[in-house]
């Protein structure tokens, strides 16, 4: 089952504030169906398997 969270236990589960995540939403970094889905115009709910997969990546390249 997959499980989905608000921004705010997005922020407090990878330590990042809110406002970077919603920037990384804005600046496409985080894409619609995939990383994050919206049941409402104005709410946002992170997919957790697809946001640890975005994290892996992102080490991976920083690793070089």
């Amino acid at each position: 089952m997959e499980e989905y969270l608000t921004t705010e236990e997005l922020s407090a589960r990878i330590k990042m504030r809110p406002g970077s995540i919603r920037n990384l939403v804005w600046k496409g970094q985080f894409k619609a169906n995939v990383h994050y889905v919206k049941p409402t115009s104005r709410k946002l709910l992170f997919v957790w398997s697809s946001i640890q997969d975005w994290l892996h990546s992102r080490s991976e390249v920083a690793r070089g």
